[in-house]
């Protein structure tokens, strides 16, 4: 079976899908930080003053995580056939490209 978000198929629905699931991941994330944020005002291991400027980081975070994903999510599924496949081949030659470059160079014996 083909997965549908990928190939076709209605793409804004399963974009939902994975931008309501993206989301509640980060949502849950963010909570336990600000809750690792708050016991560590409790016991004295972070200022008060700091922990506002935590908060609203982690908050931050969050929301960017959370429109990055909803704006790939939707120019996936704007995108046409043609465009995902010269994408993957930009996406592969430029991973092939680096990993070729990664490679320690060969010492030239000079006798």
């Amino acid at each position: 079976m083909k997965a549908p978000f990928l190939f076709g198929g209605d793409g804004l629905m399963y974009g939902a899908f994975l931008i309501h699931g993206w989301s509640q991941i980060v949502g849950s994330l963010a909570i336990i930080a600000i809750i690792i944020t708050a016991l560590g005002t409790m016991v004295g291991m972070v200022k008060p003053a700091d922990a506002m400027k935590y908060c609203v980081a982690i908050a931050g975070m969050a929301i960017v995580l959370v429109l990055l994903v909803s704006v790939f999510v939707g120019l996936w599924s704007s995108m046409s056939v043609w465009q995902k496949a010269i994408l993957a081949v930009v996406v592969l030659t430029m991973w092939w490209l680096r990993r070729e470059r990664r490679q320690p160079r060969k010492k030239r014996d000079e006798d």
